[in-house]
This record gives structure tokens, C-alpha cells and sequence, in this order.
């Protein structure tokens, strides 16, 4: 226990696989997780490790104490997937070999994985690809795997992640292809989802179809933009209203892509607002809305 409350920080694992013919091998060799990928450090821990696999879902047990260890996994056969730290319990981060990341993307696709283990490969590969211990084309091509996924806490960590990753791509050429990647793994979910509330719908659901707007709104996406568009005229027009828990998004969405004469429709409408709080969020957005063109009245609406 000491190595946990004597000491700062928790460890990375690194897992890679060996087979033949009868019998799969895991490599472990842990290291402290640094968020700058500093290899410098010389801590270690005990580090209790589960694994299940393709072919046994039941955990198997080991003690890591040392630097490095080997894990022969009963029931499992060459070829298949492996996960460690299954349910996450564990406290630390899991780097996976090139094949063994491979062998995981069919079993996000199909779910056979649950929802705590969908997230925790994304997070720790996010959080590995952040730190420098692992490129982020691996990490691309993980995401690539959810767009089956319809668990909402899941999504928004996706979403969460490959929006920071926006930040790194959108001065680069591939910021177009990045986007294309996005409305990919989301435009399908928006699409059963729906963009009206369903008398099934929980609570997540209202959340995730917002998010989603929002998300392909921002990535691009001409169908999702046009419909928000529609929606913003008629909103403002008097007619059929924008449902409360999307409203945001379509705003975004329509800010994000329209122009002077979207400055013009809701400057009008805010001038029929009674609210004085309503109508300073509306100007605030109309603020935003402005092209560089407009600066000037950008200013005078603050």
C-alpha cells in the first residue's frame, strides 16, 4: 500500500502480446505517467491487474511488482482481443502494442465491450496521445470505431477530446478532412437520435441530440446547418419555436454559419424582447455573429 500513499502520481502500462499456437502471453512493463511524457522517473508500484478476453469474460488476477511482468491468460486463444483493467477499477493508464490496439477496434464497433470499457480506451489513448507515449493517428483511428456508439457518456467524451484536438487542426490542410471525421462518426447517431423529443426519451437523450446539433453544426455539415437555419427563421419569424434544450445549439450552429443577414434577423428580434436578461444573451450572440466587416457594431451592441 506504501507505493500508493508514499509517493506522488500513478503508472502507465505498457502491454504487448506473444503467442503460439496454444497459449497467449501478456508483456507488462509499467512506468510513471507523466503528462509532459517525462521518462525520467524510477517509481514503481504494486499494481493489481485484471485482464478479460475475447474468449473469457471472467477477470483474470495478477500482481505487477515489480518493473516488469508476464501474464500467461487462461482460456484465451492467439488472435484474440485483449482488455486490461476491465470496468476501469484500476488506477492507471493502459498503452497497448500496435496489434493489440487493432484487435480492440471490432470489439468497440460491436459493443462487445460495455460502455465503461469503450470509454476508458479512448480516455487513457487520449490522455497517452496528449502526453507523447503514443501519435495521434492511433488515436484517430480509434474514434473512427464509435460511430455505432449511442451511449451519451461515452460520446461526450469523444466529442470532448476531438474537440480539443480542433484546436491543434484547424490552421493545418487536414482540418477539412478532421471535420469530415467528425460529421462521419456523429451524422448516423443525430440521425436516430432525431431532432424531436420522443415520449421514450431519458434525460441523456435530450443531452446527446444538443450535442450532436451542435457538433455537426460546427463540423460542417450542411444538412444539420440548413435545418438550423430553418428552424432560427421561423423561430424568430413568430412561427413553430425552437424546443428549449436544442435552442442553444441551433444558435451556435447558425452564428457559426451565417452572416451580416443573420446580424440583421436577430438584431430585429431582439428588439422584441421584453427581458432584459433575454435580450442581453441575445445581443451577446449577435456580437458574436458579426463578421470582421462589422466590428464597429459589435461595439455598440456590448
Amino acid at each position: 500500500m506504501s507505493t500508493w500513499t508514499g509517493q506522488v502520481g500513478y503508472p502507465m502500462l505498457t502491454v504487448d502480446v506473444v503467442e503460439t499456437s496454444d497459449s497467449v502471453t501478456l508483456h507488462i512493463k509499467q512506468q510513471k505517467f507523466c503528462a509532459n511524457g517525462d521518462n525520467s522517473s524510477e517509481q514503481q508500484w504494486l499494481v493489481p491487474v485484471t485482464v478479460v478476453s475475447q474468449s473469457r469474460d471472467t477477470p483474470q488476477c495478477y500482481l505487477l511488482d515489480g518493473r516488469e511482468g508476464k501474464i500467461v491468460l487462461e482460456g484465451a486463444r492467439p488472435g484474440d482481443w485483449v482488455k486490461v483493467n476491465p470496468k476501469q477499477i484500476g488506477l492507471f493508464r493502459v498503452k497497448y502494442s500496435d496489434d493489440l490496439l487493432k484487435r480492440l477496434l471490432p470489439a468497440v464497433k460491436n459493443q462487445a465491450l460495455d460502455s465503461a470499457d469503450r470509454l476508458g480506451i479512448q480516455q487513457d489513448l487520449f490522455a497517452l496521445a496528449k502526453a507523447g507515449y503514443s501519435n495521434t493517428a492511433n488515436l484517430l483511428t480509434l474514434m473512427g470505431s464509435y460511430e455505432t456508439e449511442r451511449n451519451y457518456v461515452v460520446l461526450s467524451s469523444i466529442n470532448t477530446n476531438l474537440s480539443d484536438l480542433a484546436g491543434l487542426f484547424n490552421h493545418l490542410p487536414c482540418y477539412e478532412q478532421f471535420k469530415a471525421m467528425r460529421r462521419k462518426i456523429f451524422s448516423k447517431i443525430l440521425s436516430e437520435v432525431g431532432w424531436e423529443n420522443k415520449e421514450t426519451d431519458g434525460h441523456t437523450d435530450a443531452l446527446l441530440r444538443s450535442m450532436l446539433i451542435g457538433t455537426l453544426g460546427h463540423s460542417g455539415d450542411t444538412e444539420v446547418i440548413e435545418k438550423c437555419q430553418e428552424m432560427f427563421k421561423q423561430h424568430i419569424s413568430g412561427g413553430k419555436q425552437i424546443p428549449a434544450d436544442i435552442r442553444g445549439s441551433v444558435y451556435s450552429t447558425v452564428r457559426s454559419s451565417g452572416g451580416d443577414s443573420v446580424y440583421e434577423d436577430y438584431l430585429q428580434y431582439s428588439k422584441k424582447q421584453i427581458s432584459t436578461k433575454r435580450e442581453i444573451g441575445y445581443r451577446g450572440y449577435l456580437a458574436a455573429a458579426l463578421t470582421r466587416n462589422c466590428e464597429q457594431r459589435r461595439l455598440t451592441l456590448l
